[in-house]
């Protein structure tokens, strides 16, 4: 087949503006990835108040189940919490001694933390 010069220019010049092959796809930098990670995670994954993560998981949950590694996150949120309150309820009890209209608020604190222990022992 033979074209004539008008039609082999006319063919070049669509050759240069068709796009080039489609390369492979080049793996993103790590620094793009987390950023893109980052703008993608859903607010369970980032929520850092036990309360308020036990309260996203229900709301998103459609039969009452929670993936194990959101479980597993909830429980760390929890313990971490516990181990917080537990010191500033040891900070506090020298202020108790001091103050002992405030003791029977502690005593029912400690009781709380003490049941929420005992709990995620059972679970270990």
């Amino acid at each position: 087949m033979s074209f004539d010069p008008h039609s082999l220019e006319r063919l070049r010049e669509l050759g240069r503006k068709l796009p080039k092959e489609i390369s492979e796809a080049k793996p993103s930098k790590p620094h793009d990835l987390t950023h893109n990670k980052n703008q993608k995670l859903h607010p369970v994954e980032i929520e850092e108040d036990p309360e308020q993560l036990f309260h996203e998981l229900m709301d998103i949950s459609h039969d009452g189940t929670v993936p194990d590694h959101l479980i597993d996150r909830l429980k760390k949120l929890e313990s971490h919490e516990l181990e917080l309150n537990s010191s500033i309820s040891n900070k506090t009890n020298t202020i108790v001694t001091l103050n002992p209209k405030k003791e029977s608020n502690n005593e029912d604190s400690n009781r709380y933390t003490e049941f929420n222990q005992l709990l995620l022992e059972d679970d270990i």
